[in-house]
């Protein structure tokens, strides 16, 4: 398999794995006073000085073209600002398990978004492992737990922005916007879009302890310097629907830090969900392997 697809798989899995560790962090901080707006907000915040010192270390530079700042406003706005705090607006309506049950369901998002604006045809493996994917997730949901229309609506509607952002990514000409010097500018529109979100709805507040700051700090660091920049650069090794497949595996993280951290129980159905999802990545990474042979 070539060098460039096995660098996106992995960077794939680890922004997921990264991705998975966020609810985990995110209820601290929330114990500590923050609201949801106010994290989305952090999270790019705190990451600016890192990335820009990333950025010029980079690309000896931190100018862009103008042409590409739309295209650039767009993606940050869909993908770093509307989706997660559409997620997280959710969770007020809904359980954290079925927002992302509406949530996941964007791997078939941007399947279908591929077909109908992009014109491309999937391949019938393609197709098995999304339906794999929204198959496994599904089965993440707790019969019983009540499902508010608003609260679900919100977590669909994340999911559509998230999908339209990894469309537009992986469609994204790059011409010297690249690694970090992209993941900044991503940033730095989203932390504005964020920071007035925060003023319009009155929802920002500040961590009470220098505890609850540090996990802010740490937050953003792992998350956006971390997981965004893997996911971001998967995509453009790999394109959008393999990392959208890929990026299944967050849930999973999740499951397993509930069963082994606060020994939330694992059922069957669980069980067979996590199966499901994995199923759906190596049926894509070995749909790779058959390519790269044929060739």
């Amino acid at each position: 398999m070539d060098s460039r697809i096995i660098k996106g798989y992995l960077f794939a899995i680890a922004s997921a794995i990264i991705y998975g560790c966020m609810p985990l962090m995110s209820k601290y901080i929330y114990d500590d006073g923050v609201t949801p707006f106010t994290l989305v907000f952090f999270r790019n915040f705190f990451s600016l000085i890192p990335l820009a010192i990333l950025a010029y270390r980079e690309s000896g530079t931190l100018k862009i073209s103008a042409k590409k700042l739309p295209t650039i406003t767009l993606i940050s706005v869909l993908g770093c600002s509307a989706t997660p705090m559409l997620l997280f607006s959710s969770y007020r309506f809904i359980s954290s398990g079925t927002a992302t049950v509406f949530h996941f369901a964007y791997p078939a998002i941007v399947v279908i978004g591929e077909m109908l604006f992009l014109r491309k045809r999937p391949r019938p493996v393609s197709l098995a492992s999304v339906l794999l994917c929204v198959v496994g997730v599904s089965l993440f949901y707790s019969t019983g737990q009540s499902v508010d229309l608003f609260g679900g609506g919100l977590a669909l509607l994340s999911g559509v922005t998230f999908a339209s952002y990894v469309i537009l990514l992986s469609r994204f000409d790059k011409g010297g916007v690249r690694g970090f010097l992209f993941t900044f500018y991503v940033v730095l529109i989203s932390s504005i879009v964020s920071f007035v979100a925060c003023v319009a709805t009155n929802s920002l507040a500040l961590p009470q302890t220098w505890f609850g700051w540090g996990l802010c700090v740490l937050f953003s660091l792992l998350v956006t310097t971390g997981a965004v920049v893997l996911f971001q650069q998967s995509t453009f090794l790999i394109g959008g629907r393999r990392s959208s497949i890929l990026s299944t595996l967050e849930p999973i993280t999740g499951v397993l830090i509930g069963a082994f951290i606060f020994n939330e129980p694992m059922g069957a159905k669980v069980i067979v969900g996590v199966v499901l999802v994995i199923l759906a990545s190596v049926l894509t990474a070995a749909m790779d392997i058959k390519k790269k042979r044929l060739d």
